[in-house]
């Protein structure tokens, strides 16, 4: 009965590696996005979109921002929705991620017109 169990359990281990072994040897990096708030109020609800995946924050404070690691299968542009404590929704849509081989990091200047000043910088990865 002890066997049966074990090869069981390795059997579960064996088909889980198969299943995922693109992802536990594959490590890497992706794409960041820097959404900067100098809105003088708090964004709530923050959602940022690209291609076709939806991230999200529920708070950046004024003066400050956030970090979003995403990855893309297609080059893709962004769509960033906020809202603020009185419950006014604001929408953007631009810039530009490719697919690669390139990283970026991409920076979303939130500012008090509610426009989104847009830059990328390609992203310096540490040697291995």
């Amino acid at each position: 009965m002890k066997r049966l169990i074990l090869l069981i359990l390795l059997a579960a281990a064996a088909w889980y590696g198969y299943k995922h072994y693109h992802e536990l040897l594959d490590r890497r990096s992706g794409h960041d996005a820097v959404i900067e708030n100098h809105t003088g109020r708090e964004m709530q609800r923050v959602r940022l979109t690209a291609d076709g995946k939806t991230y999200v924050k529920e708070t950046i404070a004024d003066e400050s921002s956030a970090v979003i690691a995403f990855r893309v299968e297609n080059d893709a542009t962004f769509t960033l929705v906020w809202e603020y404590p009185d419950g006014s929704e604001h929408r953007w849509s631009g810039g530009m991620v490719p697919v690669g081989p390139m990283l970026q990091r991409h920076y979303l200047a939130v500012d008090g017109d509610d426009s989104v000043l847009y830059r990328a910088e390609n992203k310096v990865l540490p040697a291995k």
